[in-house]
């Protein structure tokens, strides 16, 4: 007996509620705690982000079961001409993988990078999963750039080296300081 087809369909952000049930399989098996995840999604995280006008989501579903997300974003980087299509989060469940319900996802973010005049997809994937890094390899993708992340704080720290700093990081500072040299002595 043959399965049935997968069906990849555009959500909307009034219609979210299977894209939201999956994305927090995603955030918990990503590490983050079912509590945290459900509390960003009940704040309305998935649905504000879908009514973005460059954001896209699409759902795979087999038996009108939600197997699999990717969420596309148009982005102009830098100083180019032409927008890029970017794979901001492609999950699939686990019970679903190998299946080809990646694959459906994707040939998905290829029709849209068509319509929108995009040349190029660029797939965002932690450094740290070797799963989805190789599966995007094989696919052709290579490494562009090493993206570095810092908070604004933190950088201010680094750059004004102390200067301009707010009095709430300076006792930061300052506890830092005085424990640290409080390990030394004792050791």
């Amino acid at each position: 007996m043959s399965r049935a087809p997968i069906v990849v369909s555009a959500v909307e952000p009034d219609d979210a509620d299977c894209l939201v049930g999956l994305w927090l399989a995603s955030r918990v098996e990503q590490g983050a705690s079912l509590d945290a995840a459900s509390r960003h999604a009940a704040d309305g995280r998935v649905t504000s982000a879908l009514r973005r006008p460059e954001t896209r989501a699409f759902v795979a579903k087999r038996d009108e079961v939600p197997l699999g997300f990717v969420i596309l974003s148009e982005r102009m980087f830098g100083l180019s001409d032409a927008s890029d299509v970017s794979i901001d989060q492609l999950y699939v469940v686990k019970d679903a993988r190998r299946q080809g319900v990646a694959r459906q996802l994707l040939a998905t973010a290829i029709a849209h990078a068509e319509r929108a005049g995009s040349e190029r997809i660029v797939s965002h994937v932690p450094a740290q999963d070797r799963e989805a890094n190789r599966f995007f390899a094989r696919l052709g993708f290579g490494s562009s750039v090493i993206r570095r992340v810092t908070t604004t704080g933190a950088l201010r720290r680094k750059i004004l080296g102390g200067a301009d700093v707010s009095p709430f990081d300076s006792v930061l500072r300052r506890r830092r300081t005085l424990r640290a040299h409080g390990r030394t002595r004792s050791a």
